[in-house]
């Protein structure tokens, strides 16, 4: 029998590029359009994860906040009591990148990398359709990174390069040179997921990267090791699994499963005139 599945979804950020709209909102908050064709309430990048995680049986959902948290704290009593909280404290919030916050998570009173579940570590500003949560909480009982084959010709991507079972590399603006001439597997979506028997791992990863907080004060081993520390960014966890042969990738193909990360104001004004729309005309008819 398989372990249960936990997600932490990362929303502590305050999503500078749109700072447009985020001024007075936290991202994980900007509203993207219905709910689904037949029902109108409008509904968040952070509140349709949240559903479909609930919908699809994921069993415990943890939410990671900082910037403008008391919004998103009485968002979640509001529609999704039973999601947990965990709090991102870096005053600067631009300086903790994305594993600053899975580390906050996984040393919270709830459980998160306990070595029981398999665990999802989702970006809060994507929007997908709800098969492609499907894809990976019904693959193998393996770490593995969910990637899109679209292959788009700018840097703004996070690409993967290798084969399915032995992913090599990760990262924007990767050249074939950069990458030994490994095939691109398209792009990376902010999905990843952490077997259980892996969670030791990964614990110890984030404190060489970041520091470990239990460590004395000033040791090298409280600074960490990684060379961005407090703010690096969870793909780094990714890659250091793939070099350790630890990650395998699960790719879905976008013409058929719509997948979009949103970073800026262009981006955000096609998902909510363009994509949503297509993306919830597509799962009405399936």
């Amino acid at each position: 029998m398989s372990a249960p599945y936990q997600a932490v979804i990362l929303a502590a950020g305050r999503g500078s590029r749109l700072s447009e709209e985020t001024d007075a909102r936290p991202k994980a908050l900007l509203p993207i359009g219905p709910r689904a064709e037949g029902d109108p309430a409008e509904t968040s990048f952070l509140q349709r994860q949240v559903e479909l995680l609930q919908l699809l049986g994921v069993e415990q959902v943890v939410v990671v906040i900082g910037y403008l948290r008391k919004l998103i704290e009485a968002e979640i009593r509001r529609w999704a009591p039973s999601v947990q909280l965990v709090v991102n404290p870096t005053p600067l919030i631009e300086t903790s990148g994305s594993l600053h916050s899975v580390q906050f998570a996984a040393r919270s009173p709830y459980g998160v990398l306990d070595g029981r579940h398999q665990t999802l570590l989702m970006d809060a500003d994507i929007v997908y359709h709800r098969d492609v949560l499907r894809c990976i909480l019904q693959a193998p009982e393996v770490s593995t990174v969910l990637v899109c084959d679209r292959r788009q010709a700018s840097n703004e991507e996070v690409l993967v390069y290798g084969t399915a079972q032995r992913p090599l590399f990760m990262g924007k603006g990767l050249t074939s040179e950069l990458v030994a001439g490994a095939p691109c597997l398209g792009e990376a979506t902010g999905i990843v997921k952490l077997a259980s028997q892996d969670h030791a791992l990964a614990r110890r990863t984030m404190a060489w990267l970041l520091g470990d907080p239990d460590a004395p004060a000033g040791s090298l081993e409280h600074r960490g090791f990684g060379s961005a520390r407090r703010a690096t960014e969870h793909e780094e966890l990714t890659e250091r699994f793939m070099r350790c042969g630890r990650m395998r990738v699960l790719t879905f193909a976008a013409e058929e499963l719509p997948f979009l990360e949103v970073d800026t104001a262009d981006e955000y004004r096609a998902l909510r005139t363009e994509f949503y729309p297509r993306l919830l005309a597509m799962e009405a008819a399936s």
